[in-house]
């Protein structure tokens, strides 16, 4: 029986390392890693408290190892976050703003909604994602510079000063949906260019696995090759406004354990993953969360205080605290 315990104590640890394996270097460059990503990775924890028992009983020396894949599970695996900074909501500051960024699911919010979401948290600049026009409605609507393009929209209290979509022939040459905006404000700090992003789902091609198993994997592979594809574009966008004071938020449809994710946005900082507490999950299923929403500083941004908003429908708000300290 304790020879039993041992293997599967060595196996489980096994399993976990090949989890690391799929969720880093092969993140979204492989199907089975594409699956694993944005799929329940809680699993994976539940032979856990079942081998501890085990261990309590027969060998609690196995308990130091089993400790340490509970962190790894957690951490690594899993993503929970410490905050880098402690999450406080700091002093005012003229160089600081609020950004919120929110996929509201192509109609499903309602402007009443949206406008007790910004009562509450009232941000400085707002992006969103599969997003109406109008958004909002007079009188709350003076309140904000409103634009509309791409199915994605901004309401910033700073003014607006350009505004340029890619060309969605980029975005379509491998049959994608991204849209990507670019918008240059006019900031206390100077201008500020923000890139509003939403890049290409893997539903279809995970969708295509789970009804199809094999026979779908060709699919999924090429909504990867799409995805990083889209990624790369939308890097290249923002490397080209002017700077140097620039931020890139939305719908990513990626983890930041992606490889693609963190290939392209290398050099930009994630706001949750710096100053959030907990999971942060973006997108919610009924049994399971997955964090696809994300808010990307540019050189000369910090990040104070990055949080997850509490009313949504399967996405929810991400919101951060920055300052610009150039």
């Amino acid at each position: 029986m304790l020879i039993v315990l041992r293997v599967a104590v060595v196996g489980y640890l096994v399993s976990l390392a090949a989890a690391l394996v799929l969720l880093y270097p092969l993140g979204d460059r492989f199907w089975l890693s594409t699956l694993l990503l944005v799929g329940p990775r809680f699993v994976l924890g539940l032979p856990l408290p079942l081998l501890a028992l085990a261990a309590l009983a027969r060998d609690r020396r196995l308990l130091w190892a089993l400790g340490l894949a509970g962190l790894v599970l957690l951490g690594p695996i899993l993503g929970f976050e410490m905050p880098l900074r402690i999450p406080v909501r700091p002093a005012s500051s003229p160089q600081d703003i609020r950004v919120l960024t929110w996929n509201v699911g192509g109609g499903r919010l309602t402007v009443e909604e949206l406008r007790s979401v910004l009562e509450e948290h009232l941000p400085t600049i707002t992006v969103l994602q599969e997003c109406g026009s109008p958004v909002l409605t007079p009188p709350a609507s003076a309140e904000w510079n409103e634009v509309h393009e791409s199915g994605l929209c901004l309401l910033s209290r700073f003014p607006v000063r350009r505004v340029a979509a890619r060309s969605q022939d980029d975005v379509w040459q491998m049959s994608g949906s991204g849209a990507i905006v670019r918008y240059e404000l006019r900031s206390p700090q100077g201008p500020l260019h923000l890139t509003n992003v939403h890049l290409e789902t893997p539903r279809e091609g995970i969708e295509a696995v789970m009804y199809g198993l094999w026979r779908g994997i060709p699919e999924l592979d090429a909504k990867n090759g799409q995805r990083d594809f889209e990624a790369g574009l939308a890097r290249r966008w923002v490397d080209a406004s002017p700077g140097p004071s620039r931020l890139v938020a939305g719908d990513f449809n990626m983890t930041v354990e992606s490889a693609v994710f963190r290939e392209h946005w290398s050099g930009y900082e994630d706001a949750f993953s710096s100053a959030g507490l907990g999971f942060g999950f973006t997108k919610r299923t009924r049994k399971f969360g997955t964090r696809i929403d994300h808010i990307l500083l540019g050189p000369g941004w910090v990040c104070l205080r990055a949080w997850v908003g509490a009313h949504g429908h399967d996405h929810f708000p991400v919101l951060a605290d920055l300052r610009w300290v150039g």
